[in-house]
């Protein structure tokens, strides 16, 4: 039998409480329409969550009743990805939440409902699904992904590359970089492990990961964080924190061409002018690349014609 509370300590909940209702009701009617009233409300209940489960200590391996997660495959600063298996279907998807200790961090909160957002409006096959958003018993925000097994940072560690398997690769994520921008996001953190691809299909290749992707014209800086991207990657205007546009985006897709490119052992002119076009991608002015990522399309569909299948 669970003891009663304290008469002392009731009497503060039920002050506090009353507090907080006429806050919300009878002084906050006053001085905030509904639509500010019931978002101070969802404020209350997120802070109730957090508290109530940290209280409580729940299994935290199976969230919203419905996904077992079954590994951890990244930890990040603030962010962790797990793989999850749907405990009904049993298909497998990627959850990626804040770290237990980011929970009550509200710029690691934004940048993750942002994620989910931007992920939301692009749907095209070289990129990676946004299936949907929970929100933790603690009140953490959790993005359900589409699970993809393989990376090209897994492909290059493996085996030597073909200039066939190089040009599927490019064409995937330069496919992908074209809804992006037309969407009007830049991603901003291409790597070889955000390009992601099922089983050994190098044409159903996607790009993942839009944690700090913006929208066209901005700088990370609008988003309280420095420097956000991958050092080797990075073009020079992200480095020194200006503005970006498509066309950054490109000057990554270059630079992972040439790194392509150094692990291919095969040699001739095709693996040449794939170097020019990697040279090409990867200026160091954006207006020395090219306009977008449809022209830089069809400047390989010009060497695509030449490459044997």
């Amino acid at each position: 039998m669970v003891d009663p509370p304290e008469d002392a300590d009731f009497e503060e909940v039920a002050r506090s409480f009353a507090a907080l209702w006429h806050a919300l009701t009878v002084a906050g009617g006053n001085a905030h329409g509904p639509e500010r009233r019931r978002f101070l409300i969802d404020q209350v209940r997120n802070a109730l969550d957090r508290g109530e489960d940290r209280l409580a200590g729940h299994d935290t391996t199976i969230i919203a009743n419905t996904f077992l997660l079954e590994a951890l495959v990244h930890e990040g600063a603030t962010t962790r990805v797990h793989r999850a298996r749907h405990r009904d279907l049993e298909s497998l998807h990627a959850i990626k939440t804040l770290r237990p200790e980011q929970a009550d961090d509200p710029v690691a909160r934004t940048l993750l409902l942002r994620e989910a957002r931007i992920g939301g409006v692009i749907r095209h096959p070289n990129v990676a699904a946004t299936q949907t958003l929970l929100r933790l018993a603690d009140g953490r925000p959790a993005l359900v992904l589409e699970w993809i097994d393989r990376s090209l940072a897994d492909l290059v560690r493996e085996a030597p590359l073909s200039v066939g398997g190089i040009t599927q690769i490019i064409a995937a994520v330069l496919s992908g970089l074209d809804a992006i921008h037309a969407a009007g996001y830049v991603h901003g953190d291409l790597s070889l492990s955000n390009l992601r691809y099922p089983g050994d299909d190098l044409s159903r290749l996607k790009i993942g990961d839009f944690g700090i992707a913006l929208e066209t014209g901005r700088r990370h800086r609008d988003l309280d964080i420095a420097f956000a991207g991958r050092p080797q990657f990075a073009p020079p205007e992200q480095v020194a924190g200006q503005a970006l546009d498509g066309r950054s985006d490109l000057h990554a897709a270059g630079l992972i061409l040439s790194t392509l490119l150094d692990h291919c052992q095969e040699t001739g002119a095709i693996v040449e002018r794939l170097r020019r076009l990697a040279t090409e991608l990867a200026r160091p002015q954006p207006q020395e690349r090219p306009e977008n990522a449809k022209a830089a399309l069809h400047l390989l569909g010009g060497l695509d014609q030449e490459i044997p299948g």
